[in-house]
């Protein structure tokens, strides 16, 4: 399925737009934008395919958003979307696929979506198999009855890890991680029958091969590392936080990556995952404190201590939210939990304001 954005500063043309893109069943709506220049930012960032530019905006005006896109990816297919046809001659000669005047139409929208779908030969990129690396290491075949793959050794399994982990590596990257104990000759005839073997397992169609490099059609897997770095950027990104954002990543991150396999190599970024995790769970926590919505709130702080039980900061918040809703005695307990770990964990108390709190709060 195309991957599209939608920029227009007019709200109600975009959901609109967005609304029947959605409906078409053809187009991923992968992010909408009132401003020109975040739009421009998110793109530098993320690959899509087609872009929905509203021509009248201020200080950036879609033709000149185009030529913008168009100098980070000429494949970018441009429709142009105004309320005026006035443009329409200067919109072609900047070779756009099609201009839409508004209000744009259920109707109209299916002859634009032709031409695009035959601009790309009527052949989009699936994704080919799924690939979890949250859990230790599973692979699937995309299919209706989603069969598992499974690979020769455990050391075709690593490459395979690394390779997806990577995105594009060096061939001497590879060497110098996966054996770095064998003599270069060596090392080489092992990667290229390494990497024989798991193309003979899931396909050819992934994996790039050039003298220097490896690299993977990331748009040929669906893979919930992907996932989640594509909506980790997304929040950071966004000026405007959304609740089913963070549904989820909560989703998406079900362990630790690679939970299970010893790759020295892992290490450093399953520690960064899950600290960025943890960030994105405070995020979404504050976010619903905000909303007024402290149950909510309780449930992302309570994850963050599943992770790291020995935030005092974050069994504080969960304490001032237990006190807010009028629970009282749980607000109590969970004093003593943290004071308990605390205590044997580090040799520390609570903070004495924390602890004058409660101590007011009970009597």
């Amino acid at each position: 399925m195309l991957r599209a954005i939608i920029v227009d500063d007019e709200e109600l043309s975009l959901k609109r737009l967005k609304r029947i893109l959605s409906q078409s069943g053809e187009i991923e709506v992968y992010d909408t934008f009132l401003d020109p220049t975040e739009a421009y930012e998110f793109v530098k960032g993320n690959s899509i395919d087609v872009a929905f530019l509203d021509i009248s905006m201020p200080d950036t005006n879609g033709m000149k958003l185009s030529a913008l896109l168009h100098a980070l990816d000429e494949s970018i297919d441009v429709v142009f979307v105004t309320g005026y046809d006035e443009y329409a001659l200067q919109a072609f000669e900047l070779s756009a696929v099609d201009y839409l005047l508004k209000p744009v139409t259920a109707q109209r929208l299916s002859k634009t979506l032709d031409k695009i779908k035959k601009m790309n030969k009527g052949v989009t990129i699936q994704p080919v198999i799924e690939v979890l690396l949250f859990i230790g290491l599973k692979i699937y075949r995309r299919t209706q009855d989603r069969v598992p793959i499974k690979l020769r050794s455990p050391k075709t399994e690593e490459l395979f890890a690394f390779l997806i982990s990577k995105g594009t590596v060096s061939r001497e990257e590879i060497i110098d991680t996966l054996w770095s104990g064998l003599e270069p000759e060596k090392a080489l005839k092992n990667l290229n029958s390494t990497l024989y073997y798991i193309r003979k397992a899931i396909g050819t169609s992934f994996i790039k091969t050039s003298r220097n490099e490896i690299s993977i059609e990331e748009r040929s897997i669906y893979c919930d590392l992907y996932e989640f770095e594509r909506l980790l950027k997304q929040i950071r990104q966004g000026s405007k936080k959304h609740s089913e954002w963070f549904n989820q990543v909560e989703t998406l991150y079900s362990g630790a990556f690679l939970k299970g396999k010893a790759y020295d190599w892992a290490s450093g970024k399953t520690g960064r995952l899950e600290q960025d995790f943890i960030g994105l769970l405070e995020l979404a926590a504050r976010l619903h404190i905000d909303q007024n919505e402290r149950q909510q709130s309780l449930h992302y702080f309570e994850r963050i201590l599943k992770l790291d039980p020995l935030r005092e900061d974050i069994h504080q918040e969960i304490i001032h939210l237990y006190i807010e809703l009028g629970r009282m005695n749980e607000a109590y307990r969970r004093f003593g939990q943290l004071e308990e770990t605390l205590q044997q964990e580090l040799g520390t108390s609570p903070d004495p304001k924390l602890k004058a709190l409660i101590m007011k709060m009970m009597n």
